[in-house]
């Protein structure tokens, strides 16, 4: 897995960049006598990374759909629960009649995995819990019970088993583009450190203005300001 070479935001990453190709770009002359390392070509390259970065679907996106489906588990969830109510109600009435103890239909432990968020917990649970209504289903018909009811309960659960499913693979997708993300803007980070390292070699005890220009604290200040944001600038942060 990568690991991240930065500690600021990864969307301050380009906006850091697009800085420093500025400041290149003004002391273009001073950076080319400096090092063979500075050509258009290098000059392109950073600036191709700065677009891919620009570009990027962010995990925040796949979050957003993971939100969704999360919304949908809990309304089916309270579907589930709902059923399990009127299910109850023949259970009771049929407790002397029942081949095991009311207590031991697992009740208790659905509407726990219920409350919890518990949603593999829950499909076992339930599952567990409709074949032993299935075993006693005549005696629950006897009471009034309808076979829709055992029905609609199985579909719900086999709904829930698919939004699961579905949820657990948005995260692996989060997961994993995430990562990809991270290695793109690791590359940029890269390439941030090579100019500002560079710049702080060229006027460090010839030009404190310059200096600032190339300073990752200074920078980060720029952004937050620019950003509008409140948050505490990070003054650590070292370019790879």
């Amino acid at each position: 897995m990568e690991e991240k070479k930065f500690n600021c935001k990864a969307e301050d990453v380009p906006v850091l960049a697009g800085f420093a190709l500025k400041s290149l770009e003004t002391d273009w002359d001073k950076f080319e006598a400096y090092s063979p390392v500075f050509t258009s070509q290098f000059v392109a390259g950073v600036t191709a990374q700065q677009t891919d970065c620009y570009a990027l679907t962010k995990s925040s996106e796949v979050l957003k759909l993971q939100k969704v489906v999360t919304l949908k588990i809990a309304d089916k969830s309270n579907e589930l629960r709902l059923s399990l109510n009127l299910i109850e109600g023949y259970l009771k009435l049929a407790v002397n009649d029942l081949d095991i103890r009311l207590s031991d239909f697992g009740l208790t432990r659905i509407r726990t995995a219920i409350s919890k968020g518990n949603v593999e917990g829950l499909i076992s649970d339930t599952r567990s819990f409709i074949a032993v209504v299935k075993r006693n289903e005549a005696v629950l018909l006897a009471k009034g019970m309808k076979p829709e009811l055992i029905a609609a309960l199985t579909s719900e659960i086999q709904d829930l088993e698919e939004l699961n499913t579905h949820q657990n693979v948005k995260k692996n997708e989060r997961s994993r583009l995430a990562d990809d993300n991270l290695k793109v803007f690791n590359e940029l980070w890269d390439s941030l450190g090579i100019i500002l390292s560079a710049g702080r070699a060229i006027f460090r005890g010839v030009d404190e203005v310059k200096l600032r220009e190339y300073t990752l604290a200074n920078l980060l200040k720029r952004v937050h300001s620019e950003n509008g944001s409140s948050d505490k600038t990070t003054t650590d942060v070292k370019p790879a």
